[in-house]
């Protein structure tokens, strides 16, 4: 996503005790740790900064989701939630999903990863217009697999 990295690593050079080493070895665990503990959400990517995508609630003509991820502005991981209306869609699903995708969009122009729990791996992803339909797809599935039919734009 072109973030900048944000878990850069300690020097552990010559200078450094064993001590030393050995805390930011147990500091890495816990942090390990603690982020396996976050309940699972979509689109999470922990070496570019990423995002995570929790919708909260889904209505026929609107809808809710947070997104969690990196701010510039603000130069830190940020939780916004965001508020869909169907509008002019025929589905408020595709809302969510078209929304999204600009949000992705604003991060990234070219390939991404994706957490998928769905297929239970990450998943390369194209956030380029011309893969549009791909994605869409992708994530209508990713979101809305339990759905009888999933619809499309």
């Amino acid at each position: 996503m072109g973030a900048p990295i944000l878990n850069a690593s300690r020097d552990s050079g010559p200078g450094s005790s064993s001590a030393e080493i050995e805390n930011q070895r147990r500091d890495r665990i816990i942090a390990s740790n603690l982020a396996a503990a976050q309940p699972p959400a979509f689109g999470y990517d922990p070496r570019s900064g990423g995002g995570i995508f929790r919708l909260t609630q889904l209505g026929s003509d609107d809808a809710e989701f947070w997104f969690t991820g990196f701010n510039k502005d603000f130069g830190r991981k940020v939780k916004q939630l965001i508020e869909v209306r169907k509008g002019s869609y025929n589905d408020i699903r595709i809302a969510v999903v078209r929304r999204m995708i600009e949000i992705v969009r604003d991060e990234v122009q070219g390939d991404f990863s994706w957490r998928s729990h769905r297929l239970g791996h990450d998943v390369w992803m194209s956030a380029r217009p011309a893969d549009d339909q791909a994605l869409q797809d992708f994530l209508m599935l990713e979101l809305f697999s339990d759905s009888t039919e999933v619809p499309r734009h």
